[in-house]
């Protein structure tokens, strides 16, 4: 796991609320895959217009699945074949960033791999590649982000985010959900759990009691909000009149009898704000999610 740290200054409480978007579960696979890219440029449009800040959540490329990449381990390749698949793979991910991501470089707090990437003969994968592109931190299988608030030079709050591609399946709206909440017991201190895979977009909040016991006055009770967050996606799982080759075909969601695709991406939006504890004024932020 990365532990990552990063740092946002804000000059004032009249500042607009700083945006954290993530992304994932793109899975291209060329300009007549099923990208919903359209919808991706749209979601990164919106973060630009908000000065947003990404996190990346995986399958980025529709490359190859673990089974498919251990097929390829098994298949004693010559290097020539084993050049190819590279150079295709490398293109791939160059026309992802071309095409859609390229306004964004720069703005990445970083990304965690998923399950569909492509490892070049280089030994880095193309998740690792896109992060280069993207002038971002690869946080491999899962990490913990702490977003510092910068207020002033003593004056500081930070906001901690669970980072993974996720795993399972389940097709319920809520399936998301029970896989965080299966997860969340183990680990204190986080404000946002962030979980793609599903392709699904429920957000709850959790409302967490604490007691605060104060050196003067009568101790008191209080409700933090914690947030378990599905991340959606971009990849469109009924398309008219898909086609496999020459041969009326849909894709997996569609032969797997599953619900359609949440397209589209939360927007976890963090404001600072005058809070008073034990007779103290100080600062503290406050999370809402956007679907």
């Amino acid at each position: 796991m990365e532990l990552h740290s990063v740092t946002h200054r804000v000059k004032s409480l009249t500042d607009p609320p700083l945006a954290i978007i993530p992304l994932g579960d793109i899975q291209y696979t060329g300009l007549s895959g099923v990208t919903a890219l359209d919808t991706l440029r749209r979601a990164i449009a919106k973060g630009q217009a908000a000065g947003a800040y990404y996190i990346g959540m995986g399958d980025y490329i529709d490359a190859f699945s673990p089974s498919n990449r251990q097929r390829l381990r098994g298949a004693a390749l010559y290097d020539t074949a084993e050049d190819v698949i590279d150079d295709a793979a490398r293109a791939l991910t160059d026309e992802l960033y071309q095409e859609a991501l390229k306004p964004t470089t720069g703005r990445w707090l970083g990304l965690v791999e998923g399950h569909h990437f492509a490892e070049l003969k280089t030994g880095m994968t193309t998740d690792q590649y896109l992060c280069e592109l993207l002038k971002a931190r690869f946080l491999g299988s899962s990490a913990l982000l702490r977003v510092q608030l910068l207020y002033s030079e003593t004056t500081r709050c930070s906001i901690t985010f669970w980072i993974h591609h996720g795993t399972g399946g389940g097709t319920k709206a809520c399936a998301p959900l029970n896989k965080i909440e299966n997860i969340a017991p183990y680990w204190g201190g986080i404000d946002v759990f962030l979980m793609g895979h599903t392709t699904k977009a429920p957000v709850v909040p959790i409302n967490r009691v604490e007691p605060r016991w104060h050196g003067r006055g009568e101790p008191e009770l209080v409700h933090r909000k914690v947030y378990y967050v599905s991340t959606g996606g971009f990849s469109k799982s009924y398309v008219t009149a898909s086609k496999h080759g020459g041969t009326p075909r849909g894709g997996y969601a569609e032969q797997r009898m599953l619900p359609p695709s949440v397209l589209g991406a939360p927007t976890i939006w963090i404001r600072l704000k005058k809070v008073t504890e034990g007779g103290l004024a100080t600062i503290s932020p406050e999370v809402s999610v956007e679907v």
